[in-house]
């Protein structure tokens, strides 16, 4: 049986979609050389990949070397190969049945071990690349013998009550439950019900006690707290059977004692089920390659080397290997989802003595709440102390602890990929788990994050880019397109718009369409399933090239935001207004954790100057900080770099022990002396940063949010700026925007078309001895790519002049260069072809040329004559439609052709309004029209050669309304380049038909859509692995309104020959 590919293009934050191999494979920094292949055609090592969720090991070969192929053909790098096995299967998973047996099917068996040999084959037949989950579902364990010391650990508390004055002689609470971690006592001194309003944002402190650990979300609970004087551990006087006897003091003051027994267990978190807990064919495990996978612990290196020696044993083998030095690209882990009482491992206690100079056993019943990031329940009872931060010192120093641990366990499998199979290791680090997610960022090959997680904030990318950017990684990869309720649903734009985002900042009991991960929950099933597949490589050659752009040179940033957070429990925007980015401030966030990185240094009065090349660092009044922190601030003001205090010195540590209580101030404060460091209001720092003379790499003014990214590619001396206007909930009309951007840098400026390939000269702009200021314009969520080079281009020539006045309005200008002697006379004095295209409505215009001359152009007004809105649409729809039998295999569906009545309304409506049926059909549209020649091609008297005379007639096709999903446009049956979904414009010009009069010009667009209109009637009868989608995700009544929407013109702009004489 046949799965398919599905999931998420992995495109990339920042820089790149991750995947690429570099002449050295395991070399993971920025200027790494690597075969990227050209902007137009980007190799397979710059190209994004699906994530090919493989059911089980039961999917026939033939069907898996199949798909890898189809990935490639429609232009994507690769896949990343993940065993789904029902999410881990029951009780954590996503289902509860598995029609093949797991005990033969499972991950790691001889049968799985074949699966992935072929993957990797398919791969290297087809010219690919290829990344890897190093274990079942996330990729988080393996099949291991029970109870392994490299397999997850966990704490399990219980506790009893004793009167003041009271005693204990008996067996410990939970004596048996595993071996003893801790006795631990204290008095109670106070208990408080608390219930947290609903407006209270995930901000404040957990217990409700300042000061606080950033990121603690607030929850109802029984809260008390224990004398800290009071505390004990009296581990060392339980007898061998678990029999303590303790008097408790009598001369005291509050409401009882409480006894603590605290048992290390095995968590037994499975990463795949057990066969014999999952519903089908199954039968008993006769060894553990047969019992699933256990998840390994997270936190030490022999967990970590608990996978690795199973890869090394039972999957690399029998050619295995050989392959995936080959065509491997990453081993890879995804985001962490365990589930524990307390995230342990075995040394942990000792790790955090070395680290922190104190014991930290007495303090473990104040650890159990506030550490489970939403992946278990949140206790009802807490346990915190009486200190003036109410313990929470303590948890700090745990969760540093724990993450310092966490990034040895990403060492070892960094080394073993590296050293052992010759390629590098990814993974989602941190986020998940009680951590500063921004320390072990740096301790990944490639680090990745995800879409979904991250909340689609711009923002929070930067959270996470940070640290990686500044240790010089080549490669940040996201996880891009899963969004809850949009299976068989998303669009391409809406897919597009989380990358762009990015950037700026088959089986039995399974129905049709086929294999379904997550029980539909969420988005995408990409594949041959669904009616945008043969379409979908207009996108992946789009990212493609974005990642090409972007995996070039170092990312140049202008801000540090200082930051440290103990646990990630969801990723918020962390710097609230948006006064720096509407003034072109591009920031990242570091870590103190990440101060020690080598290029974490000062030089110039620039922080990191090898990297990022921050102008300065902000440090805000409500920051934890650390010693470390403390002290290289300290370093970096007196180094030179501007400091900024914004709302005044921080001052709180979270170490413990404090160096005294007042080292933050005693180290901060004097720094205010010094002429680089300011105390600033919180608010607007954009404005405050500009009076202190710092300005942006990009100096924007514009009406809509616009993002930039920057890239200097040194090598090759030049800049590439990622331009975008975020326009999420605005209407086109709303979204459409004009400004200008002043840029940093000199040179000869570019555009970089991502849609077609396009490399060419920008033609009006003002420029200065240090910077180059353009004007732009971009529809809603539209995105450009402007380069600066210190040379031409060889693929684009340039004009000897350029356009400085007016900015406003913006005139869109090509350049023919010169063919004849004609184009060298005086008439035209060297200037070649520099065209003015001028649209319908343009308004009289006199432009002032770099050469200090000026050229009026001639109005062109919107006349029936040069405007055509094109009417007597037909449309025939080929309708995607289920099977007879749902559950018959292979998952093709019917098809069914149906033409609409002639001519159809203009505006062209959505399918649904167009015909209430559509409402709940899929498929592909094919819309056609024709248009006559005359007077929409240039006249007879016209040559329409720029060299032949003063103007020519330029015809153009716009589509009033974006794209909905994918669009292809041919003329005369001639493609058309692909077009921007945002911005649907396109020259026609040389695909029309003769200029015979009566010569009629064929208009074909087709369209498709995804396949949830026709899912919807059917959505109860769908099954994926015997499960039903949930009703909350079932695409929205009425239907998406799909097809080509609004109207459509035909336009005929002016090009006028601009003379550097003037005139025209």
């Amino acid at each position: 049986m046949r799965t398919q590919i599905t999931c998420c293009l992995a495109a990339v934050f920042a820089s790149i979609p991750a995947i690429a191999l570099p002449q050295n494979h395991t070399d993971d920094q920025v200027n790494a050389p690597i075969n990227a292949g050209t902007f137009q055609n980007p190799s397979v090592n710059v190209r994004p990949r699906f994530r090919y969720w493989v059911p089980d090991a039961s999917v026939d070969g033939v069907a898996l070397a199949a798909d890898v192929k189809e990935a490639g053909r429609v232009g994507a790098g690769g896949v990343e190969v993940l065993g789904y096995y029902l999410y881990g299967g029951t009780p954590q998973g996503t289902g509860t049945f598995a029609p093949d047996d797991w005990s033969v099917y499972g991950w790691g068996t001889p049968e799985w071990q074949d699966a992935f040999r072929t993957l990797a084959r398919a791969h290297d037949d087809n010219g690919l690349i290829m990344d890897f989950a190093l274990g079942p579902n996330q990729g988080q364990g393996v099949p291991a013998p029970q109870d392994s010391d490299g397999l997850m650990w966990d704490l399990w508390s219980y506790n009893i009550s004793i009167p003041i004055g009271g005693a204990f002689d008996g067996i410990l609470p939970g004596w048996g439950t595993g071996p003893l971690q801790a006795v631990v006592t204290g008095l109670a001194i106070s208990l408080e019900n608390i219930t947290v309003a609903p407006s209270v944002i995930t901000s404040l402190n957990g217990t409700g006690v300042p000061p606080s650990l950033p990121g603690d979300p607030p929850f109802n609970r029984t809260q008390v707290t224990l004398s800290l004087d009071s505390l004990k551990e009296v581990t060392d006087q339980v007898s061998s059977d678990g029999h303590l006897n303790l008097q408790f003091p009598s001369n005291t003051t509050g409401l009882e004692y409480q006894l603590f027994a605290i048992y290390l267990i095995h968590s037994e978190y499975r990463a795949q089920a057990d066969p014999v807990d999952v519903q089908g064919p199954q039968t008993e495990p006769q060894n553990y390659l047969q019992n699933g996978s256990w998840a390994v612990d997270h936190f030490s290196a022999l967990g970590a080397q608990t996978v690795t020696d199973f890869w090394e044993q039972y999957v690399l083998i029998n050619g295995t290997r050989e392959l995936l030095e080959r065509v491997g690209n990453y081993g890879w882990e995804d985001s962490i989802e365990l589930r524990a009482n307390l995230m342990w491992t075995k040394n942990l206690p000792q790790t955090f003595s070395a680290n922190h100079g104190y014991d930290l056993t007495k303090w473990l019943p104040i650890m159990f709440h506030q550490n489970k990031i939403g992946f278990d329940v949140e206790p009802t009872i807490w346990w915190i102390t009486d200190e003036p931060d109410a313990g929470n010192s303590h948890i700090a120093d745990y969760r540093e602890t724990l993450g310092n641990l966490y990034g040895l366990y990403l060492q070892v499998f960094n080394d073993w990929a590296n050293d052992y199979l010759n390629l590098q290791f990814s993974a989602q680090p941190s986020y998940n788990l009680p951590m500063d997610m921004l320390q072990n960022v740096p301790n990944v090959n490639a680090p990745e994050c995800e879409s979904l997680g991250f909340n689609h904030l711009v923002d929070g990318y930067r959270q996470f880019t940070g640290p990686a950017n500044l240790a010089g990684k080549r490669v940040i990869s996201t996880e891009c397109g899963a969004n809850r309720g949009e299976v068989y649903q998303q669009t391409i734009p809406e897919l597009l718009w989380d990358v762009k985002r990015s950037i700026a900042g088959s089986y039995g009991n399974t129905t049709w369409p086929g294999f379904t991960t997550f029980n539909y929950q969420y988005s995408e099933m990409h594949g041959p399933r669904q009616p945008d597949w043969e379409f979908i490589s207009d996108a992946m050659n789009f990212t493609a090239r974005l990642s090409y752009i972007f995996q070039s040179g170092v990312p140049k940033i202008d801000l540090a935001f200082y930051k440290k957070t103990t646990i990630f429990n969801e990723i918020i925007r962390d710097y609230q207004p948006a006064d720096l980015e509407e003034a072109g401030f591009s920031y990242e966030y570091i870590s103190p954790d990440n101060f020690n990185l080598s290029t974490a240094y000062v030089e110039n009065s620039t922080f990191a100057p090898d990297r990022q090349s921050f102008k300065a660092m902000i440090v805000r009044a409500n920051d934890s900080m650390t010693t470390l922190g403390v002290s290289k601030i300290a370093e970096y003001a007196h180094a030179g770099l501007p400091i900024i205090f914004s709302g005044g010195i921080p001052n709180n540590l979270l170490t413990t022990p404090e160096p005294s209580d007042s080292y933050v101030t005693d180290t901060l404060q004097p720094l205010t002396s010094l002429p680089n460091v300011h105390v600033v209001p919180y608010e607007n720092i954009a404005s405050s940063i500009s009076s202190l003379g710092l300005t942006p790499l990009t100096v924007i003014s514009a009406n809509t949010t616009w993002y930039t990214y920057w890239r200097n590619d040194a090598a090759n001396s030049i800049d590439y700026i990622f331009v975008y206007n975020d326009a999420a909930e605005l209407s086109p009309e709303e979204s459409y925007s004009e400004g200008t951007i002043e840029f940093a840098t000199t040179g000869i400026p570019y555009h970089f078309d991502a849609w077609t390939g396009a490399q060419t000269p920008i033609l009006q702009y003002n420029q200065s001895s240090t910077s180059t200021t353009i004007p732009l314009a971009l529809a809603g969520n539209q995105s450009t790519i402007i380069a600066f080079s210190s040379s031409p281009l060889d693929t684009s020539p340039i004009p000897p002049v350029h356009v400085t006045s007016p900015l406003f309005p913006i005139i869109p200008l090509s350049y023919t260069p010169p063919t004849t002697a004609k184009n060298n006379s005086s008439d035209n004095n060297g200037s070649g072809g520099l065209i003015a295209n001028l649209p319908p409505s343009t308004p009289p215009t006199t432009l002032t040329l770099s050469s200090n001359t000026t050229c009026p152009l001639p109005s062109t007004p919107s006349t029936p004559s040069n405007t055509l809105l094109l009417t007597n649409w037909s449309l025939t729809i080929e309708s995607w439609l289920p099977p007879t039998t749902l559950s018959s295999t292979p998952f093709h569906p019917l098809k069914r052709n149906t033409t609409y009545p002639f001519p159809l309304s203009t505006p062209l409506p959505p399918w649904p309004q167009l015909d209430p049926a559509l409402a709940n059909t899929s498929g592909i549209g094919y819309y056609r029209t024709t248009f006559p020649s005359p007077p929409f091609f240039p006249s007879s008297s016209s040559t329409n050669n720029p060299d032949d005379g003063d103007s020519k007639d330029i015809v153009m096709l716009r589509f009033k309304s974006p794209i909905q999903h994918t669009l292809r446009l041919s003329i005369n049956s001639h493609p058309v380049p692909p077009l921007d979904p945002t911005n649907p414009l396109t020259d026609i010009t040389p695909y029309l038909s003769s200029t015979q009069q009566n010569s009629e010009n064929e208009v074909l667009a087709t369209v498709s859509t995804p396949l949830g209109n026709a899912l919807r009637p059917i959505w109860n009868e769908l099954r994926s692995s015997g499960e039903a989608p949930d009703a909350q995700d079932v695409p929205e009544s009425g239907g998406r309104g799909y097809g080509v929407v609004g109207e459509v013109w035909v336009e005929v702009w002016k090009g006028v020959k601009i003379k550097v004489g003037g005139g025209f």
